[in-house]
């Protein structure tokens, strides 16, 4: 029934920077709709296709269709409701767009704008395997170098979140995946609709949408209300995503989690001291646990990744072209590093000559 208020597969959506054609919806709840759609790009001189998620708010149990099927119509007595929600929505879409474009392990948010009476986000369709994925297929789990090198740029991606006062609140291993930047693979950390964003003071700015509860993953605070800024609900769901990694196997339900049951999922190959750390951020009280990405690294060691300006930031650019060769100013600079460095010097002779006439 709910699915009957979906935008038809074939409707072309009208952004501000490109347009979208509909071609499934992929989600549905109370506050709308998420469709896989496609949007047209160049790439030299051909125009092809790219699959891109498109978010629309529609309150389904109390907006309808116009009679175009296309534009939300709303009645008078609860439009005061629906505008409300409207615009919390709008407000996180915002801010999840400006948080994105400041770090490549994030998803990209494409643009955000308004169209058929109500409010869109789109973001890059991410279709190569989840972490999940990754680990069984290199053999059921990850020694700690290949974790630490798939995630690290996580890490960075969380640190980013932080830094903005949001939280992510459903770090899982299926929500991170890999994408081909040019010829290399990275880890994207996506489903950007969870997140909780928080004002300078520390308390919550909207209460929508309701945070789901990933059995293994969200600590045990996750399961009440939170309602002021508390990173480590994402230290733990790292935490637990790097004992995935490094068993392949999920843990139990965090409000009967025991020191003993994390030993017995680790392989006991891994030190002792990244058992400690891992243990440290997986503490039930979130007073006690680690309370930060960097301290959580400073207690792994070595956690660092690639400089997350040497990546490329999308398969699309603002202006809608392919940048899939992943190759950046600054690997041109590291590259031809001579070539430009013999202007320079030869300037700067010149410049002494005339100095001293």
């Amino acid at each position: 029934m709910t699915h009957e208020k979906a935008l038809a597969p074939g409707t072309v959506i009208q952004g501000e920077k490109r347009s979208y054609r509909v071609v499934d919806v992929l989600r549905v709840d109370g506050l709308g709709f998420a469709y896989k759609a496609v949007t047209e790009v160049r790439r030299g001189s051909r125009i092809i296709e790219v699959p891109t998620v498109v978010r629309e708010h529609m309150m389904i149990r109390c907006s309808h269709r116009g009679p175009d099927g296309v534009t939300v119509v709303t009645p008078e007595d609860i439009a005061p409701t629906v505008d409300s929600c409207l615009e919390v929505f709008i407000q996180s879409s915002l801010e999840r767009a400006r948080i994105s474009a400041e770090c490549p392990w994030i998803i990209n948010v494409l643009e955000t704008f308004r169209s058929n009476n109500t409010y869109y986000y789109a973001v890059e369709f991410l279709d190569g395997d989840t972490l999940e994925d990754y680990v069984m297929k290199m053999g059921g789990s990850l020694t700690f170098e290949q974790a630490r090198k798939v995630l690290a740029p996580i890490f960075d991606a969380v640190r980013t979140l932080h830094a903005n006062k949001a939280v992510h609140t459903d770090i899982t291993p299926w929500h991170i995946r890999f994408v081909h930047r040019g010829d290399e693979l990275i880890p994207v950390l996506f489903s950007l609709y969870a997140s909780m964003h928080f004002n300078d003071k520390g308390t919550q700015q909207w209460s929508i949408p309701v945070m789901t509860c990933e059995e293994g993953y969200a600590p045990p605070e996750q399961y009440t209300s939170i309602e002021h800024f508390c990173p480590q609900m994402d230290i733990y769901s790292l935490a637990a995503t790097l004992v995935y990694a490094l068993s392949g196997r999920n843990l139990p339900d965090s409000r009967g989690l025991s020191e003993d049951v994390v030993r017995e999922t680790l392989p006991p190959t891994v030190p002792e001291n990244i058992v400690s750390a891992i243990l440290n951020s997986l503490n039930s009280d979130p007073a006690v646990r680690t309370s930060t990405v960097t301290k959580f690294r400073e207690d792994l060691g070595t956690f660092q990744g690639e400089s997350a300006n040497e990546t490329s930031r999308s398969i699309l650019d603002d202006d809608g072209n392919s940048t899939d060769d992943g190759y950046t100013l600054l690997s041109y600079m590291r590259e031809n590093w001579l070539r430009l460095l013999i202007p320079l010097v030869m300037l700067g002779v010149l410049v002494a000559l005339v100095a001293s006439m």
